[in-house]
């Protein structure tokens, strides 16, 4: 090993206040061609795994804008039909977004009856999600959704919990807010944290915090789950335009075990049933 890729393996050790993934794709290339060893940093950009290119596309969009000007438009309102009633199995929403196990189907039918429609929002995700029309071949999200409560499938309030989550993620260490429990602190920590897998509740010490309000009122609510969950290609050819809908939104149909959010138990809506 040279000495410049002595100092590059350095600076990842070393505590120096520095991030080598600070590094631009261009400062790299450059970097490249000087003799360092930064291949590995190469490659997370390639990928689209650098943690500034996931800042950059994480979040949901704006979409105060001409409708033809959205990349991904859609409207969960589409869905309202379906919301407030169990899973009629002869409707499209069972036909287009579910389909039965090879084995177990009966019983696996009568779960399905007990379900329902659950809006969530997307935190954070790998960033191919986000690209219409491409595949992903397995991506991880962060959701945030209400199951049960006064703000359940209540569209702008999920997304004042997504934009909560996303300037908490990105407060620098020495910023955090005072009084955070440990699970919040975690938390922090594990939004950053690309490997990390988890399901919690937030609790009033993160709400409090930010002096979180909807409607001009103060929340106290034990109901916002925050969760990861994984994607492959089944789920994600499901999206509207194989893509998650630009307000970054997404629905799901919820039965079997709801303690676990996972893909066996939180089915995709399929896209054309919400897409403009």
């Amino acid at each position: 090993m040279g000495l410049k890729d002595m100092f590059i393996n350095l600076m990842r050790k070393v505590d120096t206040g520095f991030d080598t993934e600070d590094y631009t794709y261009e400062q790299l290339k450059e970097m490249e061609g000087q003799g360092f060893d930064v291949k590995e940093l190469l490659e997370k950009f390639e990928k689209g795994e650098n943690k500034n290119q996931l800042l950059d596309r994480i979040r949901f969009e704006n979409v105060d804008m001409e409708t033809s000007k959205i990349p991904n438009p859609t409207d969960v309102n589409l869905l309202k039909p379906y919301m407030y009633s169990k899973i009629d199995i002869n409707s499209e929403l069972f036909k287009k977004s579910l389909s039965a196990p090879l084995m177990g189907k009966d019983k696996w039918l009568e779960k399905v009856k007990q379900g329902e429609v659950i809006l969530s929002t997307v935190v954070q995700c790998a960033p191919q999600l986000w690209e219409v029309n491409e595949d992903v071949g397995y991506g991880m999200l962060v959701c945030a959704l209400v199951e049960e409560g006064e703000y359940k499938n209540n569209p702008l309030f999920l997304k004042a919990i997504s934009e909560l989550l996303n300037n908490f993620r990105d407060l620098v260490e020495d910023e955090l807010p005072e009084g955070l429990s440990e699970q919040m602190n975690k938390l922090y920590y594990d939004l950053d944290n690309p490997d990390s897998t988890f399901d919690i509740k937030i609790d009033q010490s993160l709400l409090d915090a930010y002096a979180f309000e909807f409607d001009n009122k103060k929340v106290s609510s034990n109901d916002i789950r925050v969760a990861t969950i994984g994607f492959s290609d089944i789920e994600n050819d499901k999206l509207p335009r194989k893509a998650l809908g630009s307000d970054g939104l997404l629905p799901f149909i919820a039965f079997n075990d709801r303690n676990e959010f996972h893909v066996n138990n939180y089915k995709v809506v399929h896209g054309s049933l919400y897409s403009i």
